[in-house]
């Protein structure tokens, strides 16, 4: 039998906080802090000296360079500078910043079947951001460039697509029909997938925060989705808080009504730091004003040979959203498997932390 930590312990049994009305976070707290007790974990700072050596940085930091310098000209900003690559180049090898690795938790909205496609915004509104995910095998340092890489966040009034519940922003049945800011993209010869999406509104519970799975081994469909194949990351990333503010009082955030939880109250980004990780993405500005549109990336490290195993709630179809049967997400935030309106007292814990460690060998 694993046995939790006193500290873990008493954050589940103590803690207030939940991931959507009525629900908690126990059992992603689990999956977490499983991942960084697990011995064989590596995470993109483990890579720093093999990456730089390979060029990897280097071509990166003029990837970037050269992207951002497009993205400007094309909104009319080519006379603001870029940064030097080299400087890129240089705060890489001081610091893996902006990097993420598993564990985290797909939550109770992740639609299967979504899409493939680069832009996923499908007429929602928000702080326009073309966004870079950077895959990395911490096995091997090196890219990986044979993955899927999906994607899906809130919109800007912390609502999300392709599903219908009560805890999910204002609880309307409208948003099931859309799939917008949900897609997947695969990664190219340097391990990286582009996206064009909005900085995510926040709900009740939880800060900002977008979710992202990697796939391995998947097949293409004549429907343009994937299937099969293993998935070897489940995570969220995040947003600087003071930028986090700027943003917040732009519209079509400033019309949130919902309560908003910062990032250091928020129980999964204060893990997600943990571990040497830093799961904020690195966001520049394209002009002089967020409306003007944001560039931003972060490096992912995985190690595809693992084997998550993250189960949606809704399977997207022409006809929108549709519940899968016995999903643990099912009912969400009141009847679900997951729900868990108390915390779990130790012995249930100590059960799902076994299942969960078995999930992650």
């Amino acid at each position: 039998m694993v046995q939790l930590s006193q500290a873990l312990a008493a954050v589940l049994l103590a803690s207030s906080a939940v991931a959507h009305p009525g629900g908690n976070i126990n059992h992603e707290i689990i999956r977490r802090q499983l991942h960084l007790d697990h011995p064989e974990r590596r995470a993109v700072s483990n890579c720093k000296r093999e990456l730089t050596e390979s060029g990897w940085v280097r071509e990166q930091a003029v990837r970037r360079h050269a992207k951002l310098q497009e993205l400007r000209a094309a909104a009319g900003f080519s006379h603001l500078e870029a940064r030097d690559p080299a400087t890129m180049e240089s705060e890489f090898s001081e610091a893996a910043a902006c990097t993420l690795d598993p564990e985290s938790t797909e939550g109770p909205y992740w639609v299967s079947g979504e899409l493939i496609r680069s832009d996923v915004l499908t007429g929602e509104k928000g702080a326009i951001t073309h966004l870079d995910i950077n895959v990395i095998d911490v096995s091997n340092c090196k890219p990986v460039t044979d993955a899927y890489v999906e994607l899906w966040g809130a919109n800007a009034t912390g609502v999300y697509t392709g599903v219908a519940a009560k805890g999910n922003g204002d609880g309307s049945k409208s948003a099931i029909a859309t799939n917008a800011l949900r897609g997947l993209q695969p990664s190219g010869p340097n391990g990286t997938a582009q996206f064009i999406t909005v900085i995510p509104g926040h709900y009740v519970g939880r800060t900002n925060h977008l979710h992202t799975i990697i796939h391995h081994g998947a097949k293409l469909l004549p429907n343009n989705t994937i299937s099969g194949g293993t998935i070897s990351h489940v995570g969220q990333f995040y947003i600087e808080q003071n930028f986090l503010g700027q943003v917040e009082a732009t519209s079509p955030y400033n019309t949130n009504k919902q309560a908003q939880t910062k990032n250091a109250n928020d129980m999964l980004f204060s893990m997600a730091k943990q571990g040497g990780d830093d799961p904020v993405m690195k966001i520049t500005l394209i002009g002089s004003k967020i409306e003007d549109g944001l560039y931003a990336t972060i490096d992912v490290g995985v190690n595809p040979k693992a084997k998550q195993r993250p189960e949606a709630v809704n399977v997207w179809t022409e006809k929108g959203g549709v519940p899968i049967a016995n999903s643990p997400w099912a009912g969400y935030p009141d009847t679900c498997k997951y729900c868990g309106g108390r915390p779990p007292t130790k012995r249930d814990a100590e059960a799902e932390a076994e299942a969960e460690m078995e999930m992650l060998e």
